[in-house]
C-alpha cells in the first residue's frame, strides 16, 4: 500500500517555543503532512466517504497547532499525530514537517528552522 494524501505548507500562526516571548506572540509556522492509507475503495467507488477528506484533515491540523502551546516542535508534531490518528482510522503512517520562522532569530544567516518525523499508528 503506497497510497498517500498530502497537504503542504499550511501557513499557521500560533504560540510555540521555549522563550517567554514565543508564548505570548503569534509566530509563523508552515506545516506539511503526508498521510498513508489504503485508498483501494476510494479508487473503485469515487466516493469521498471511502477516503480521507482533505478538508477534515486540514481542520484537524489547524485545531492541533492553534489550540495548544508547546515548548518543543517535537511535542507539537506528536500532538498533531495523536489528533490525526484519533480522528482518521484509515491512516496508518504520517510524515509531519514543521517549519518555524521566529522574528527573534539572532543569527540571520538562515530563514527558519524546523522538525520532521514519521509516525506510525501502531507506535507509541
Amino acid at each position: 500500500m503506497n497510497d498517500k494524501i498530502f497537504i503542504n505548507d499550511i501557513e499557521i500562526f500560533a504560540k510555540h517555543g521555549t522563550n517567554v516571548g514565543e508564548k505570548f506572540r503569534l509566530q509563523r509556522f508552515l506545516v506539511s503532512v503526508s498521510a498513508q492509507f489504503d485508498a483501494t475503495q476510494a479508487k473503485a467507488s469515487d466516493m469521498i466517504s471511502n477516503t480521507v477528506d482533505y478538508t477534515k484533515l486540514l481542520g484537524t491540523i489547524l485545531e492541533a497547532v492553534q489550540g495548544s502551546s508547546f515548548n518543543l516542535l517535537e511535542k507539537l508534531a506528536q500532538h498533531i499525530a495523536d489528533k490525526v490518528f484519533q480522528k482518521f482510522q484509515p491512516i496508518t503512517f504520517l510524515d509531519i514537517v514543521i517549519k518555524k520562522f521566529p522574528d527573534s532569530l539572532v543569527d540571520k544567516s538562515f530563514s527558519g528552522l524546523g522538525f520532521s518525523s514519521t509516525f506510525s499508528r501502531n507506535e507509541k
